[in-house]
């Protein structure tokens, strides 16, 4: 499937730390040991997550940002460690059982849980820097929303033990969890030295905003990543695909070039709403409420430009496969206009709320 330019009208941009962060993102890695081995250790290692943090929080700095960037980490070596790439290393009840007590490491740093686990650690010591560098209100917002990620990977997990692909507006519901996008988010504000109050971060236009900005980049790298998930299904066996593109063909008894038609589509569509209702909220907002909308647009293309470079997409072979490589081909342009800039609601009932935050 050819990768298709994007259309995401919002500017460059990257922290001037960039390529520090990257490098204790990396160390962070060595220090608690989340890697099977040397090879995976090094594969790892050129995945460029400190970049990954500094283009998606361009103005995020010092601790902030680095916690940013580790915990980024953290979630993509959990993921390919225990979640899509798990099957015949763990049942799933030890994976519900192991869900349940990060949870508990999330609510409780000090608790005893997994003793000498490295992600239980490397957990840990992102609720302990959280602790001491971010405000009560914002540990607990990341909290809340990487609780929501744990009780997501369950859903998928169950999915594909069943070889059960989802209808589109479970799968879209359920995404919003999965991806883990939505803690990731939530260091905005954390990364910059600022604080949208609560009361402004839950207003329903506000919350409709963050979710939009969630399910773009979900979708994003759900076109970015189906080349890879397909080939590693195919050469490696790994499970069922559940990807945005698979879901519409599944659904719609259609061609991978067709669904992949209605998937540019659709976050065309979302992105149309995403500038206009940004827009209106931005007009009204504070300084703390603005930057952060802002923010929320920079995290969707920055996503992107990483995702361009980084070998998580590029190169899809397990580390130490002896196969040749050859990488997979990203779109160099950005499209200036969207495929679908339609104001109407997506036909996707778990969504439909953001279009009524738009004023009449």
């Amino acid at each position: 499937m050819e990768v298709p330019s994007f259309y995401c009208p919002f500017p460059y941009a990257i922290s001037p730390e960039a390529a520090e962060v990257d490098r204790r993102t990396v160390q962070w890695m060595d220090d608690f040991g989340m890697h099977r081995g040397r090879t995976q250790r090094d594969y790892l290692a050129t995945q460029k997550v400190g970049y990954f943090a500094s283009l998606t929080m361009p103005h995020g700095s010092g601790e902030g940002l680095q916690i940013a960037s580790d915990q980024l980490f953290w979630l993509f070596t959990f993921d390919d460690m225990y979640c899509d790439e798990r099957e015949g290393e763990a049942s799933l009840d030890e994976l519900v059982q192991l869900l349940g007590k990060l949870a508990r490491i999330l609510e409780a740093p000090t608790a005893e849980m997994l003793p000498g686990n490295p992600w239980a650690d490397g957990l840990r010591d992102l609720r302990r820097r959280l602790d001491l560098y971010a405000t009560p209100v914002q540990t607990a917002r990341w909290v809340e929303e990487l609780r929501k990620y744990l009780f997501g990977l369950i859903w998928e997990a169950v999915n594909r033990s069943a070889g059960r692909i989802p209808r589109i507006n479970d799968y879209v519901a359920m995404w919003l969890n999965v991806t883990a996008t939505a803690p990731s988010l939530m260091f905005i504000d954390i990364s910059s030295g600022y604080e949208v109050s609560a009361e402004e971060m839950s207003t329903p236009r506000v919350r409709a905003l963050t979710e939009m900005a969630n399910a773009l980049v979900g979708w994003d790298n759900d076109i970015i990543s189906f080349n890879k998930e397909a080939f590693r299904k195919e050469r490696y066996g790994y499970a069922e695909l559940q990807n945005l593109v698979s879901v519409l063909a599944h659904q719609n008894d259609c061609s991978i070039a067709d669904a992949l038609t209605t998937a540019v589509a659709m976050r065309d569509r979302v992105m149309s709403l995403f500038l206009r209702l940004s827009e209106e909220v931005k007009n009204e907002a504070g300084t703390e409420l603005h930057r952060y909308v802002h923010g929320l647009g920079e995290w969707v293309r920055g996503y992107l430009e990483w995702s361009m470079i980084t070998d998580r997409y590029g190169d899809p072979r397990n580390p130490g496969d002896a196969l040749a490589p050859q990488r997979i081909p990203m779109p160099r342009t950005w499209k200036d206009d969207p495929t679908d800039d339609s104001l109407e609601p997506l036909p996707v009932t778990a969504i439909g709320w953001w279009w009524d935050q738009l004023k009449e």
